[in-house]
């Protein structure tokens, strides 16, 4: 077991650098010799690891998907069932450095799955993931006496479109201006599927 656990920690290890390869000299450096230079290994240790360099990009963009699960998992309930599906959405969205180097990373590698059937699994279950924890989100919504009549099932699509909306105009703006409008359109699309009909 302890060489299991060892194998993941350097697992993730190199996939984080691959991680600032791909957002510090772009996705064409994304070797098995440069990641192995920046994770302070020899190209022979990181290939034991991955022994294809399209292993080594399906496993960044599974890296992504799991820090994302991660962060939501360990997402505090708060007062209010509103305030608490505000905070699991804002999981999904590059609101701060870490979360941008994520989506930065999964939009330069995901792009590739398109071409490559190797990378096409990882893409799709990030895609299928994130369509779940919507619905999951959503289902916690409607659990809220104010969205009694929320369908989950039927929103889950547009929210989802919402969210990678939100989540694209993010990174295409410069990661020093604001980006709290991106939790106000949130919001406004998270108040309109309210059913309180005293509302």
């Amino acid at each position: 077991m302890p060489k299991l656990i060892d194998k993941a920690a350097r697992e993730r290890w190199v996939g984080e650098a691959a991680w600032r390869v791909v957002v510090r000299d772009g996705i064409t450096k994304l070797s098995v010799r440069n990641v192995a230079a920046e994770a302070g290994m020899t190209a022979g240790s990181l290939r034991y690891l991955f022994p294809m360099q399209e292993t080594l990009r399906a496993y960044v963009l599974d890296l992504v998907r799991q820090k994302v699960v991660d962060r939501i998992a360990a997402t505090q309930p708060l007062t209010s069932i509103r305030q608490t599906v505000d905070s699991y959405f804002s999981q999904l969205l590059p609101l701060d450095a870490e979360r941008r180097v994520e989506m930065e990373v999964f939009l330069s590698v995901g792009v590739l799955a398109f071409t490559d059937p190797v990378l096409r699994p990882a893409y799709e279950r990030a895609h299928r993931d994130l369509q779940e924890g919507c619905r999951q989100i959503l289902a916690l919504l409607a659990t809220d006496p104010g969205y009694g009549e929320l369908d989950p099932e039927a929103e889950t699509a547009r929210t989802h479109a919402i969210i990678d909306g939100l989540a694209l105009h993010l990174i295409r703006q410069h990661q020093d201006e604001d980006n709290d409008w991106a939790m106000k359109e949130l919001a406004r699309h998270l108040d309109s599927l309210a059913t309180d009909i005293a509302a």
